[in-house]
């Protein structure tokens, strides 16, 4: 009986690693968690990796599919330092990279960078790609209906509820105020480090700030974090891309709506294409 079992799985391993083989891009996250993972795994052992976004919650809404040049570390919960600590880790460093400024100060979330790059389990999943997240029989299954269904993924909430989202501005404004200098000092000086380690490397760096609700965008934290990113990555050694001004509406004031995601995900494209080409 043990030795059928171990036959049987022995043979539905083989087939599952020869399937993953013939269809790489199959399978896709079934929550946001299991989407951070999935990303991170996709730039930590993708060969050829040159375009990278790092950043937040507010990036991801940048709808990946209409620019699969470019990889997306922005990671729901986490930080751009997530992303950035990713890339040093890989074995090649990327031609360039679109580094979002907004939550810029946010810190590092470990776990993923560690699950994702540290100790033996992340080079037997480079060894065995069949047994990465992407390839449970659950992630196959959902992209194999979402396929079907023709259904957008990354699309947004498609109403707004307008009384939510005015209390959710109300208590940003009201909350509003400025970060200690020596949390911005400290945050900076960890970024600066990645950054100029990955330099070292040959990746040059863009930076960008995603649009949110206009009512929001001069509060005194991303007023101190325009500052502090000038200051420390200046105009001229290194590249902005330009603010949209457009009046975009967000689901929760920071956070685009669907429309919104597909408005600047043109217009990021657009601004881009001087780099990926």
């Amino acid at each position: 009986m043990i030795k059928k079992t171990i036959t049987c799985f022995v043979i539905l391993f083989i087939l599952h690693a020869i399937f993953v083989k013939l269809f790489p891009n199959v399978g896709m996250a079934t929550n946001q968690r299991q989407d951070n993972i999935l990303k991170a795994q996709q730039a930590f052992y993708t060969e050829n990796l040159d375009f990278a976004i790092v950043g937040t919650s507010l990036a991801n809404r940048i709808i990946r599919d209409s620019i699969p040049e470019i990889q997306s570390l922005a990671f729901v919960g986490c930080s751009v330092e997530d992303g950035l600590q990713i890339l040093r880790n890989r074995h090649k460093a990327p031609k360039y990279v679109f580094v979002e400024i907004n939550l810029l100060l946010r810190g590092v979330r470990k776990d993923l960078v560690d699950g994702a790059t540290k100790g033996i389990i992340p080079v037997i999943k480079g060894w065995i790609p069949s047994l990465r997240e992407q390839y449970e029989p659950i992630c196959i299954l959902a992209s194999t209906i979402i396929g079907i269904s023709k259904i957008n993924t990354q699309a947004g909430m498609a109403v707004i509820d307008n009384n939510l989202l005015n209390s959710l501005v109300e208590k940003a404004l009201k909350e509003d105020k400025p970060i200690e200098r020596s949390i911005i000092e400290s945050r900076m000086s960890d970024i600066k480090t990645l950054i100029n380690e990955l330099e070292r490397k040959g990746t040059k760096f863009i930076f960008f700030e995603m649009p949110v609700n206009y009512r929001l965008t001069n509060l005194k934290m991303y007023e101190q974090i325009r500052e502090a990113v000038r200051k420390d990555f200046p105009e001229g050694k290194y590249d902005y891309l330009p603010s949209d001004t457009s009046k975009y509406l967000t689901t929760d004031g920071q956070h685009l709506d669907f429309e919104g995601q597909q408005n600047y995900t043109h217009f990021f494209k657009k601004a881009v294409a001087k780099y990926v080409h």
